[in-house]
This record gives structure tokens, sequence and C-alpha cells, in this order.
């Protein structure tokens, strides 16, 4: 029987729950300046929490759940492209910078580099153009039965619906790659929370390729999950789950193991 870890208990933000109600706002013409964000050298590890219970159908495809254990879990094993501070304030994480063009509908983001899945592959450009396309687009190839609830309560809509006045429900309008580390996100009206939202874990960047491979089922055993962040999973099975840090992880590496028991 594994042994379990002692953790200090720190207070924990959950991204999840800091960003309930964010839903963005279309504030017109008048737009407060946006600077472009200036990325640490490194990114302080998530805060361990205590052992717990979670549940046993835990999913850790967070695109296509609501599911606070799965969400929970997923905040450890990926990354998004930015992460919030203790003031709810977004910082880069993925994204070392996002700088807006004059009218506020499209954001030249650079992308951190030398950043590896936990299974080996690469995180560039395509790998962020892979899961936008995922969320936004109904038909895309790794798009699977899910109904990403997640991008619909904070993007409003999939490509192609519109309102009654044939106006886009979402205000996202796409991406396109610059170059390997660098991509552009379109907008078709102002969202000065966009990368407030950006932080939230359903928004985590996957493997596109792990994701093809596994379909449907991506997320739902340890060999169906890869991601860039601070822990990677060393067990699960018939006990639980445990996380344990991930050794190739770009910021500050945690130290100890996190152990959860199933309900």
């Amino acid at each position: 029987m594994r042994k379990p870890v002692n953790i200090i208990v720190l207070l924990v933000l959950v991204f999840a729950v800091a960003l309930s109600g964010c839903a963005p706002k279309n504030t017109g013409g008048s737009e407060t300046e946006v600077v472009p964000t200036i990325a640490p050298t490194s990114a302080p590890a998530p805060t361990p929490i205590p052992p717990n219970a979670i549940s046993r159908t835990i999913r850790l495809d967070p695109a296509t759940t609501d599911d606070g254990d799965s969400l929970t879990i997923s905040s450890y094993i990926y990354d998004c492209l930015t992460r919030l501070d203790v003031n709810g304030q977004p910082q880069p994480a993925l994204a070392l910078t996002w700088t807006p063009s004059e009218d506020q509908l499209d954001y030249v983001v650079t992308l951190r580099q030398g950043i590896k899945f936990q299974n080996g592959s690469d995180f560039n450009a395509d790998v962020v153009l892979a899961n936008f396309n995922r969320w936004f687009d109904p038909k895309n190839a790794l798009r699977g039965t899910a109904t990403y609830s997640g991008w619909k309560h904070y993007f409003l809509g999939f490509q192609g619906e519109v309102d009654a006045n044939s106006i886009p429900l979402s205000f996202f309008d796409g991406v396109e790659k610059v170059d390997k580390y660098t991509v552009l996100i379109h907008l078709n009206r102002p969202a000065p929370d966009l990368f407030t939202i950006l932080a939230n874990p359903y928004f985590s960047m996957l493997d596109p390729y792990l994701l093809t491979a596994k379909g449907d089922t991506y997320g739902t055993s340890i060999d169906s999950v890869s991601g860039t962040g601070a822990y990677e999973i060393f067990y699960w099975d018939d006990l639980g789950l445990t996380l344990s840090p991930n050794s190739v992880y770009w910021g500050v590496k945690p130290t100890a193991e996190i152990e959860f028991a199933w309900k």
C-alpha cells in the first residue's frame, strides 16, 4: 500500500471558482488601454492541497467536463495560456505576452519556448490552434461527442452560431499561426476579460497528438493524459490517484506528491 504524503495545508485559489460569472462584457467603443504583459523568468508552482476524496469517475479532459474534481486535478496537470495572481489578474503562463491591436479586436500572443508535454511532445503554435479550433468548431476532427459547456458559458457560442440579427453569438472569431511561437487571436467585438477567462482550467492546453490517438477515451486513464503542468499522474489505480512533481516543468518545481482517495 502506498504511504500517504504529508502536505502543508495552504490556501488554494481554484480557477473555476475565481472565474465563476466572469462572462465577457461588450463595452462598445470605450475601452481601457491594454499594455503588453512582461513575463517573469519562472512561474511559481501550484500550491499543493491536502489529501482528499475525489470522484472515481473523473475525466481529465477539462474542456469536456463540468465536474469540480476533474477540473481541480486538471489544474495541476495542465497549463493554460495565462494564470491568475492573488488579485485575480492574468499573468503569463504558456503565453509570455499578449499585445492588442488599436481596436482591441486582435491580439498577438507570444508563446513560451522550449516547453514539452510530459510524453515528450512539443508545445508550440500548432498546439494552440488545435485546442482553440477543437473548442470553437463543432465540425473539428478532435471535437468528439462532448458539449463543451465551459466554452459555451464563457465564449457564448460556437462557430457558425448567430442571433436573430445574424450577429455571431461568440465574440471569438478565430486564431491563426504567425510563426512557431506566435499566434494571432481574432475577435469580432472587444472582450477585455479574454485573458482572465483563458486562465480557467476549461481552457488548458492539451496535446493534440494524444487527443487524436485516444479520442473520446482521453483523460480516463493514466496513459491517456499528458500535460505541461507542475504535476503528472504517478498512480491511477483502485486506491486512488497520486500526483508527482513533473521533472521537466518549466516553472518552479514542486517537491511533494499529492494523494487523492476515491469517494
